[in-house]
Order: C-alpha cells, then sequence, then structure tokens
C-alpha cells in the first residue's frame, strides 16, 4: 500500500477546475473553442492520469494495490461504542486508487471526455444562445462528483459523491429549464432520489455505529471481528450482528433504488429524457446510474454476511429487469426505449449483485456502459439528422444516410441483446448463469427458489430486450424515410397514439439541411465529433466482454477483470454457492440464450420487416389492445403514484398551509391585531382619561387663575377696596361666629 501519492487528487479535481472556469468565464470569454478546451481538456488529463495509476497498480502486488492521499482533515465524526470501547474517528478529505476506484474512474473519465466531446456537435446550436458554456461547466462538475463517489477514501466522501450527482442530475436534466416537461422531470429525479437518499443515511449512520469508524479499510478490516459478537445493541435493541448486517444493507440498498433507477423509485430515469441526449449517455447510461452498483460492490464485505439483504437486491433486480424491459416493447419515442432499457439492465446488474456474484454485476456495469452510451449517442446523431425528431415513426431508411451511425447502433445492439461474442453476452449471461447456479447447485435443485424465479424473470427481461432493440433498428434504419409526414400505417396499430411531433430535446437556431421530396429535409450523417464517439464506444462493446470470459470459456481467455477486483471481495465466490457447477449445464445454457435472443430478433424481424401486417391486423396489439394500453402507458405506475402519493401528498400540503396560514399565521396575526387594538384603547384611555384629568385640573386652575387676573391690576385704591372688602368679610363672619 502506497500513501500520499502527489498528483492523485488532479484526477478528481481537474474537472472541477475546468467546471469552476467556465462557470465564472464562460459568459465573458465568448469564445466556445476555449470552454471546449477547458471542458474537454480537463476531462482528458483526468483519464490519462487515470491510466497513469492503473499501470501504477498493476506493477504492484494484488494484495498492495492501494494508493491513498489525505489532502486535510475534514471534520471529527465523534466517537461510538465498539465492543465496549468508545473509537474516535476523524474524516479526512482523502482519495485512494484501488482496483475498483481506478476501474470506475477510468469509466467515468473515458466514457465523460467521449460524450464531452459529442456535446461540442450535439449542443452546437446553444452556442449562439449563450448557454453552451453553463451546459459543460455542469458536465464537468458532474464528473468532479462522480470521481468522488468512486474515489473517495470513506463512504462520507461516497455520499458527498452521491449528492453531487443528484444536484448535477437535476441541473443537466432540467437545462431546457423553460420547458415545462424539462423542469418538471429534473425536479422529479431531484425529489425521487431524495426519498433513496433518506434510506442511504439510515445505513451509513448504523454503519458507524457498528465498526466507530466510516474508512473502507477499517470497516472491511473489523468485519469478522463484529460479526463474532454473540449479539450487538444499539439504540436499545439486541439482535445478531448478522441481523444489523441484513438491516444496513437494506438500508444501502433503498438509497441504491432511487440512484439506480430500482422499482418502486425507478419512475424519473424515463421522464429525465427530456434532458439534452448528452446527459443520456453520461448520467443514465455510463455513470450516475452505475453508483448504486459501485457502493454494493464497495460494500460486499457487508453483503457477503447479509443472505436476506442480497435476495431483496436480487428479487428487486430480477423483478425490474422483466417489468422495465417490458415497458420498452411499446414505446415510440427513441430515447424511452433507451430509457427503459437502462432501467431493465440495471435490474440484470443487481441480480448479478444479489446473487452474491459481485465481479459479474460489476463487469456488466462496464458492458452495459460501452453499448448503452453507444446507443444514445448514436440516438443523438439521429434525432439531430432528423431535425430533432424522436418518434421511430418518422424515421426509417437512415441506414442509406448514416452509415456509420447505422453500423456503430447495430454493433451495440448485438451487444445487448447478448449475441455471441460481443460484450453484452460475456456479462449478462455470466449473471443469469451465475443466478441459475444458485439454484441448480452441485447437480442438485437445493438451491433457493427465489433464484429459480429470478432467472425466469430474467430470461423474459432478455427476450424483451432483443425484441425492442431490434424493433428499434428496423424501424429506424430500414424501410424508407419517413420523415416527409407520411403515416406509416403498417407500423402503427389502432391502439397507438399519434406521432409526437414535438421534440424532447429543445434546440434553438435553424437548421440548414438541403431539401428534399414533399418539403422534407434529407438526413445525412452526423459531423466527426458526434460520429467518432459512438465509433469508439461501439469499438468497445464489441471487444469488452474478452476482458471477462467465463470460467466455462477460458479458452477464449481469462477472467481479468474478476483476478483484477478479487482482492477487494470479502468473499470471491458467489454467497450461494460453494463451488463452480457443472460445466455442461453452463455450456447448455449459454446455447440456450443465444437461441432465445435469436429467437426474439427474428420474431421482432418478422413482424417489423418481413411482414408488417403483423403490427397492426394479425399481431398481439389488435388481438390484446386492453394488454398493449397497459403496456405502453408504464402499466400506469406514474397515474397510480400521482393518486396514492402525490395528490393526496398535494392535498395534505394544502391542508397544512390552510392551517398554517389560518390558524397558526392567524394566532400570530390575531396577536398582533390584539396587541394594536390594546395599544390603541390604551392609548385613548391614556389620551382621554388620564391626559383629561390631568388637563382637567389644569382647566380649572386656569379658570380660577383667569377670576384672580382681573384683581391684578397694578392700581393701588383696587388693592385697598379689595382689602377693606376682606376687612369686612372677615369682620361679618367673626361676628356670626
Amino acid at each position: 500500500m502506497e500513501h500520499n501519492s502527489s498528483i492523485l487528487w488532479l484526477i478528481p479535481f481537474l474537472p472541477a477546475f475546468g467546471a469552476l472556469i467556465n462557470g465564472c468565464t464562460g459568459r465573458k470569454l465568448r469564445n466556445t473553442k476555449v470552454v471546449d478546451y477547458l471542458a474537454l481538456g480537463s476531462v482528458g488529463i483526468s483519464f490519462l492520469l487515470s491510466v497513469f495509476y492503473f499501470f501504477r497498480l498493476f506493477a504492484l502486488e494484488p494484495s498492495q494495490r492501494v494508493i491513498t492521499q489525505n489532502l486535510w482533515t475534514w471534520f471529527n465524526l465523534g466517537g461510538a461504542n465498539v465492543n465496549g470501547g468508545l473509537t474516535q474517528n476523524v474524516m479526512e478529505w482523502s482519495y485512494r486508487a484501488d482496483p475498483l476506484s481506478i476501474a470506475m474512474a477510468l469509466l467515468v473519465c473515458g466514457a465523460g471526455f467521449l460524450i464531452h466531446l459529442f456535446s461540442t456537435g450535439y449542443m452546437a446550436d446553444e452556442r449562439n444562445d449563450g448557454r453552451y458554456y453553463r451546459f459543460m461547466a455542469y458536465l464537468n462538475l458532474f464528473v468532479f462528483s462522480m470521481l468522488n463517489l468512486v474515489m473517495g477514501n470513506n463512504i462520507m466522501m461516497m455520499f458527498l459523491g452521491w449528492e453531487g450527482v443528484g444536484l448535477c442530475s437535476y441541473l443537466l436534466i432540467g437545462f431546457y429549464f423553460d420547458k415545462e416537461t424539462a423542469a418538471i422531470a429534473g425536479k422529479k429525479a431531484f425529489v425521487v432520489n431524495r426519498i433513496g437518499d433518506f434510506g442511504f443515511l439510515i445505513g451509513f449512520f448504523l454503519l458507524f455505529m457498528l465498526f466507530g469508524s466510516v474508512d473502507y479499510n477499517t470497516m472491511m478490516g473489523m468485519t469478522r471481528d463484529v460479526l463474532a459478537q454473540s449479539e450487538i445493541t444499539l439504540f436499545g435493541v439486541t439482535h445478531a450482528a448478522s441481523w444489523w448486517f441484513n438491516l444496513v444493507g437494506i438500508c444501502l440498498f433503498i438509497g441504491a433504488c432511487g440512484k439506480s433507477a430500482q422499482i418502486p423509485l425507478y419512475v424519473w430515469l424515463p421522464d429525465a429524457m427530456a434532458g439534452p441526449t448528452p446527459v443520456s449517455a453520461l448520467i443514465h447510461a455510463a455513470t450516475m446510474v452505475t453508483s448504486g452498483l459501485y457502493m454494493i460492490c464497495r460494500m460486499n464485505f457487508i453483503y457477503a454476511s447479509a443472505e436476506t439483504a442480497l435476495a431483496v437486491v436480487l428479487v428487486v433486480g430480477a423483478v425490474t429487469a422483466f417489468v422495465s424491459a417490458t415497458m420498452g416493447l411499446a414505446q415510440y419515442d427513441i430515447k424511452k426505449v433507451l430509457a427503459y432499457s437502462t432501467v431493465s439492465q440495471l435490474g440484470f446488474m443487481f441480480m448479478g449483485m444479489g446473487a452474491g456474484a459481485f465481479t459479474a454485476g460489476m463487469f456488466h456495469v462496464f458492458t452495459h456502459a460501452f453499448f448503452k452510451a453507444a446507443l444514445f449517442l448514436g440516438a443523438g446523431s439521429v434525432i439531430v439528422a432528423c431535425h430533432h425528431e424522436q418518434d421511430m415513426r418518422n424515421m426509417g431508411g437512415l441506414r442509406k444516410y448514416m452509415p456509420i451511425t447505422f453500423a456503430s447502433m447495430g454493433f451495440a445492439t448485438l451487444a445487448i441483446c447478448g449475441i455471441f461474442p460481443f460484450s453484452g453476452f460475456f456479462s449478462k449471461d455470466e449473471i443469469l448463469w451465475k443466478v441459475f447456479e444458485g439454484w441448480y447447485n452441485h447437480g442438485h435443485y437445493d438451491g433457493s427458489a427465489i433464484n429459480l424465479l429470478a432467472w425466469i424473470l430474467g430470461m423474459l427481461g432478455a427476450f424483451c430486450t432483443a425484441f425492442y432493440m431490434t424493433r428499434l433498428m428496423v424501424m429506424t434504419f430500414w424501410g424508407n424515410y419517413r420523415g416527409n409526414g407520411e403515416d406509416p400505417h403498417c407500423l402503427r396499430s389502432p391502439a397507438d397514439p399519434q406521432p409526437n411531433h414535438g421534440h424532447a430535446d429543445q434546440h434553438h437556431g435553424d437548421s440548414h439541411e438541403p431539401q428534399g421530396h414533399h418539403g422534407s429535409h434529407i438526413p445525412h450523417e452526423v459531423s466527426w465529433n458526434m460520429w467518432v464517439p459512438v465509433a469508439i464506444l461501439a469499438g468497445l462493446a464489441v471487444v469488452g466482454g474478452f476482458l471477462n470470459v467465463p470460467h466455462s470459456l477460458h479458452f477464449l481467455g481469462g477472467s481479468h477483470f474478476g483476478e483484477w477486483l478479487a482482492p477487494l471481495l470479502f468473499q470471491s465466490e458467489a454467497v450461494h454457492v460453494g463451488s463452480h457447477s457443472i460445466p455442461a449445464i453452463e455450456y447448455l445454457l449459454q446455447v440456450f440464450a443465444l437461441v432465445w435472443a435469436g429467437s426474439a430478433i427474428f420474431l421482432a424481424w418478422w413482424i417489423y420487416k418481413i411482414d408488417p401486417s403483423w403490427s397492426k391486423a394479425k399481431g398481439f396489439v389488435s388481438r390484446f389492445p386492453a394488454v398493449y394500453r397497459w403496456v405502453s402507458n408504464k402499466y400506469f405506475v406514474d397515474e397510480l403514484y400521482d393518486r396514492v402519493i402525490i395528490n393526496p401528498c398535494k392535498r395534505l400540503s394544502a391542508q397544512l398551509w390552510a392551517f398554517d396560514a389560518w390558524v397558526v399565521d392567524g394566532m400570530v396575526n390575531g396577536a398582533a391585531r390584539f396587541s394594536v387594538f390594546a395599544g390603541r384603547f390604551t392609548f385613548w384611555i391614556d389620551a382621554r382619561i388620564v391626559d383629561g384629568l390631568v388637563n382637567l385640573v389644569a382647566w380649572i386652575f386656569q379658570q380660577i387663575a383667569l377670576l384672580f387676573k382681573f384683581i391684578q391690576s397694578g392700581r393701588f385704591q383696587h388693592y385697598a377696596f379689595v382689602m377693606f372688602l376682606a376687612f369686612l368679610t372677615f369682620a361679618f363672619w367673626h361676628f356670626l361666629a
């Protein structure tokens, strides 16, 4: 283990510097090239530094592959009772480079650089609006937050990045804040993620109480000692250590459900397609949505000893993989299809984690980043070529106009379908095998029935994936171009909604494309800075699977990725399996998976290309319109949430507002009014009565003084006369007495 590496901190901080400079000076620079150089250069140099540290780690012994750097002491977390003693924990602002964090840094910076490059072409219209620099600053800030999440040396640093990417997602999804749908989508993403973050915080606090530390190495080193305790008492509740581990695992997984879009907190991700397409590629394909998977893999020492929590992860992942895949079957917005595909693929990743196959789950994170980022960026290229049209029913025939984009998306589609030898075959099928292996153990069906159910749902989800991706490719790239507004009746059933000619990606500025027939524009291949990133990612989707070849196919290569992560895993074997099962079963399942995916591809090809009438007259849609209506409307989950949660919360909020306005504020305002009235009344008493009495006494004396005023004339004879009258009065009074 090496400490105090002098330049490790530059990997996360260079994008932060790019965000700061562009954000503060971008409006004044007025030179988009400078903005581009700052944004791309900061992320590109971080990628090169990540490569440097990768080779530096590779040169070390596997058990020594950890490099850390403490920058400063952030704050003191106080103490916690662990093993009967009080431990102090100082929170350091510290970074670490280990096999997992450096692999994620390579993914974040590498994919981030390509998406930044794509953005220079895709967001070209924004250069004239003066908002371009802000977009690039947001992208840099997101990369900084994500690198803090994956390179932090403790869970507090992870949480800092966790919240940072949530903030950046709000800023990027709602980038077109002048459009209501984008503004609502940004707020929805932010609020839903906060719900999950509440569970993450509870798990974080429980971890600190269990271990008295937030440092990864410290917690992992203490795991066996904590598990060895017969019982642990926290907050007056006593349970076995494994019970607390299960609780921590479930709480942390709630946070992962929000950030990684799992049922029931997945609803924000499809709506997030209202943001620019590069945002979808960066946040919703390659980086942010994988943070929940990274967290589980990083905390594997908790989950390896929490079988209940793993079962929850497995079930939720399997249900998400299947249900969201069915939602993608009936979408016509090209980005919405990919959005539900992302949710489904994330479900597959969590299935791997739930099966205890942490390496398989993390490897699918990387392969998914390759092919899904290529698909999203390719979809962005298609949208630009079709003048920001996103409805696939208004596309078609684009392979003739966009051959590079077509080839790139075709390779990525084969990868996501799990076709050999593309990357999805090696990662997704490995997950399905590990799930199945948890049920079929040592040649006997004595494993968990949950694993069998999860495998069935996973296979159904894989079939749906191959079907809707083939459907997307056929509707987009085959046939004739339908951008002239003609209604391709063979691709629309009576139950289908009309095409949406609105633009989810709102761009400003006029397009200058050549005119085609019927006044339509002829699509053409996009500029090099847009197709090059797509092609590179598609190339990685083709060859990336060979980085982690399954054990049964060892003759094709080694399990390099698994060996790379092995030193960080508390338990290297799958949790539910003690040893590797019969290879023949694995071969059989691999062949079955290929036939299964091929069947889905052929079915979609037949329906949408060979005999398109099946999509209308003879197909499932016409025979089961109610089912199609439910699927096309995403099972009305958003409507259910509106009715059961959101609208009651709004009504409750309105009632609380009314109570606050009429009761609380009424009491305050009433007290104020009473005070004003009392003040006015006491003022009246003081002015009219108290001052009146005083003034009355003064008036009486004034009147008396007026009477005596005439006596004081200054004439002696008058004074003598008065004295004489007084003498007579006195004498008369004395006489009477």
